[in-house]
């Protein structure tokens, strides 16, 4: 039931964040400015996300629930005043307020799920919650682009605000209290001298953001490219994001179950490789929607088990300080998507659609390099997992 409550507030903060890329174009056209405005919003908003670490300490200071419920409240009070006031500073500002609630919650919430099941069983928990970021396109992208095309383009934001309330109400009352100064870090002080002590943290930051910019700077262009090479409607614009969300779900089931079985590692570092290969792939198959369609599945789960598989590794790289690692993950995610964000269309201009394919298997070999050499649980990991797999009984309620 806890599982089931946080991932469904997720799934919120997730369609608030993903369904400006499809739908680009339609925003640009609701507001009467060039794509590129818009493009330019969600680079800003990215940077938003550079303030994770300033909240990591929060959820230690005051508990996991108390400020997951509040980020919800914020995402509701983002989406509320769009809707109040639909013009193009507005939505920025909108969406900066949606990408910080996304930042407060992802930390909390990773947190929350790290203090209560054990390492050998945190990759299928870990990927329940995941579930959301691809139902996010999934169920959010149709949902989405039905609303602009009946009602206007500012139309979905509102039902999220509805749906971001009632959320928090909910998440109060299905999550026990946590307790306040569960770890060690109870203020930006001490997260930073923690960052500064542990090198591992640095080399995850650069695994993350490197693999977030090649898949943003492929992904920011996706709904123009669609929309260009096939003449899509916005329907059909929302049901081809549903196929990047239905491999994006795949992605996340079969990285629940994997990475348990066969070392988390071992299964993102193959997976990241054959990422790499799929953005070079999708530009040689652009010629057939069908083609393309295959591609990009194939292309977003094997982009999914990378990231998903790597959250419960990542949660184990400080464990008495896991708020601060999250923190600073979420701030190299958005790292990786400004850098992306910024340089795709630039890169689209002058390179067409290869050289986005080919920029970002570059930054994916990048980063698997990086976690295969400098990203590695902490010592004391292997033993407690061997513990977990012979004797405790994981507690954690699905």
């Amino acid at each position: 039931m806890q599982l089931t409550a946080i991932s469904l507030a997720r799934l919120l903060m997730n369609t608030g964040l993903r369904m400006v890329y499809p739908f680009a174009p339609a925003l640009a056209r609701g507001l009467g400015v060039e794509l590129t405005a818009v493009y330019q919003l969600i680079t800003l908003r990215n940077f938003s996300g550079f303030l994770s670490p300033l909240f990591g300490p929060m959820s230690e200071r005051y508990g996991r629930r108390v400020v997951m419920v509040g980020a919800l409240l914020l995402l509701g009070g983002g989406c509320l005043f769009i809707f109040l006031w639909p013009a193009y500073w507005p939505l920025g500002i909108a969406l900066i307020a949606i990408s910080i609630a996304k930042v407060i919650y992802d930390p909390a919430m990773q947190a929350y799920v790290g203090d209560a099941v054990p390492y050998a069983a945190r990759g299928k928990a870990i990927a329940i919650t995941e579930i959301s970021w691809s139902a996010g396109l999934l169920l959010g992208g149709p949902a989405v682009g039905f609303a602009i095309a009946r009602w206007g383009w500012s139309s979905p934001f509102v039902g999220l605000a509805a749906l971001a309330v009632l959320a928090a109400v909910g998440l109060r009352r299905v999550l026990p209290p946590s307790p306040r100064h569960t770890g060690r870090v109870s203020g930006f002080r001490q997260m930073w001298r923690i960052i500064r002590q542990n090198r591992v943290i640095w080399a995850m930051a650069a695994y993350t953001s490197l693999s977030m910019a090649a898949n943003e700077n492929l992904f920011i262009i996706f709904g123009d490219w669609m929309e260009q090479s096939y003449d899509l409607t916005l329907t059909s614009l929302g049901l081809a994001s549903g196929v990047i969300g239905m491999a994006e779900i795949t992605g996340e089931l079969f990285a629940g179950w994997s990475v348990d079985r066969f070392g988390k590692r071992r299964v993102i570092i193959t997976t990241g490789l054959m990422n790499a290969l799929f953005y070079v792939a999708i530009s040689m198959t652009a010629a057939s929607l069908t083609g393309a369609l295959v591609t990009l599945f194939l292309l977003f789960f094997t982009f999914e088990v990378t990231v998903v598989g790597g959250v419960p590794l990542l949660t184990e790289l400080v464990p008495s300080a896991r708020s601060v690692v999250m923190s600073v993950n979420v701030a190299a995610f958005a790292l990786g998507r400004a850098l992306g964000s910024f340089i795709g269309p630039e890169v689209s201009l002058r390179a067409g659609f290869l050289g986005n394919g080919v920029t970002a298997a570059v930054l994916m070999l990048i980063s698997v390099l990086i976690l295969a050499y400098w990203v590695k649980e902490a010592e004391a990991t292997e033993d407690t997992e061997n513990i977990e797999k012979t004797g405790e009984k994981n507690e954690w309620k699905q």
